[in-house]
């Protein structure tokens, strides 16, 4: 017998002791985190966290809503729009992005056109109110809404409140 083939079986064995020494111990279990460790104490786990309220919250404040169909703003809106006016005249470096949704009814074609009408009465009020044309950009034929942040939206409340142009703000 050869000096390389009574290696073998030690060359074998020497590589299966390595092997086994890399593998986790059933004795160990591997960490887990429980969803649980990720809530304060006495939170129930579905209930919102306050990053979501604040942002639920604020697109709330930087929406202007719309009925089925409709082009024009309703009081609630315009009072929103004489808010977001004031804040702009103070504040000339900001600019507002115009961005218009629109809810799952009707065409395509239908649906950007009336998105494009919705956001042309935002800007036109806030020109009214004294805005600088130069901080309103309206973001057009991008803005069919369509129901993609909320796919499953069947009900007259959820698309009330898909149809709406929301008010993006940054710095100029």
């Amino acid at each position: 017998m050869s000096r390389l083939s009574s290696l073998t079986p030690l060359l074998y064995g020497v590589m299966l002791i390595g092997c086994s020494t890399l593998a986790i111990s059933p004795s160990e279990p591997m960490p887990q985190q429980s969803l649980e460790s990720t809530a304060a104490p006495d939170t129930p786990l579905d209930a919102p966290s306050t990053r979501d309220t604040d942002s639920v919250a604020l697109e709330e404040v930087n929406s202007i809503y719309f009925a089925k169909g409709a082009k024009r703003i309703d009081p609630a809106g315009q009072n929103k729009l004489r808010q977001h006016a004031a804040r702009l005249k103070e504040n000339p470096a900001q600019v507002v992005t115009l961005a218009g949704y629109t809810d799952d009814l009707g065409s395509d074609s239908y649906n950007l056109a009336i998105s494009d009408q919705r956001i042309e009465a935002v800007a036109k009020l806030l020109r009214t109110y004294g805005v600088p044309k130069k901080q309103i950009h309206p973001l057009r034929r991008y803005s069919v809404g369509r129901g993609e942040s909320m796919p499953d939206c069947r009900t007259k409340e959820c698309r009330q409140l898909m149809r709406r142009v929301e008010l993006i703000y940054g710095i100029r």
